[in-house]
């Protein structure tokens, strides 16, 4: 016979025995078989490696999308406290109204004409960061009886703005609720992942362990048949003395 294979893990490659003495040539089987369980060994723990590594990614990706969504639904409630001030505004803006366009009233005449009222409600207009004109439009007190007044299609251009602002936040807060949704799916996904690798890793965790034991049994072996051919040797040669 001048080769052997088949032997051990994914098979021996063929060793050219022909000139070889029967120590050297099972030598030379057993440290290939050795070598090739090593590899193989080597190959199975960068497959777990790999595995852990894709199962930390999904963990941390879980993690964000889920802070992220505390984030997005706090936001919400933050801009539905903004909408119901604005909406709150706009309400007593409206109603402060003067009929006439180019007509004078109180920022607070629907709520009984309150000058401390109507410079809180000008001091909120500010606030909402809505647009105050100048010159002969500027809010001011026209009668001079302490309160703050605005004209009639001043006052609706406010009223209007509020409109505009109130409808971009509630498409926000519509658009956070979708990216909130998706977030969900997206962690329902990835657990499940999780949990079918997690069962693999389970498995392929087996395998490595059992691959170890014969890694460990195929060193010992040849550990043992270099110590057996050593003392072989050393009886041959105290026998020639």
């Amino acid at each position: 016979m001048s080769s052997v294979t088949g032997m051990g893990v994914g098979g021996l490659a063929g060793l050219d025995l022909s000139s070889m003495d029967l120590e050297t040539a099972l030598m030379a089987v057993q440290t290939q078989r050795s070598q090739l369980l090593e590899d193989a060994l080597r190959s199975q723990l960068d497959s777990v490696n790999a595995r852990n590594a894709e199962m930390a990614s999904l963990n941390e990706s879980m993690t964000a999308k889920s802070a992220d969504n505390l984030k997005l639904e706090a936001s919400n409630v933050s801009m539905q406290a903004q909408i119901a001030e604005l909406k709150d505004l706009q309400g007593r803006l409206a109603a402060s109204k003067c009929p006439n366009p180019e007509g004078w009233y109180g920022l607070s005449w629907g709520q009984g004409d309150d000058h401390a009222l109507s410079h809180a409600t000008l001091k909120q207009i500010q606030d909402a960061g809505l647009a105050i004109p100048a010159g002969d439009d500027a809010p001011r007190d026209v009668d001079q009886n302490g309160t703050m007044d605005a004209k009639g299609r001043v006052v609706q251009g406010w009223v209007d703005q509020i409109g505009t602002k109130v409808a971009d936040l509630e498409a926000k807060i519509k658009e956070n609720a979708a990216t909130v949704e998706t977030n969900k799916s997206d962690i329902a996904a990835a657990k499940n992942q999780v949990d079918a690798l997690g069962n693999t890793q389970q498995m392929e965790m087996m395998r490595l362990q059992s691959m170890t034991g014969k890694r460990n049994e195929a060193f010992d072996v040849m550990s043992n048949f270099i110590k057996k051919m050593q003392d072989s040797r050393s009886s041959i040669i105290g026998n020639m003395r």
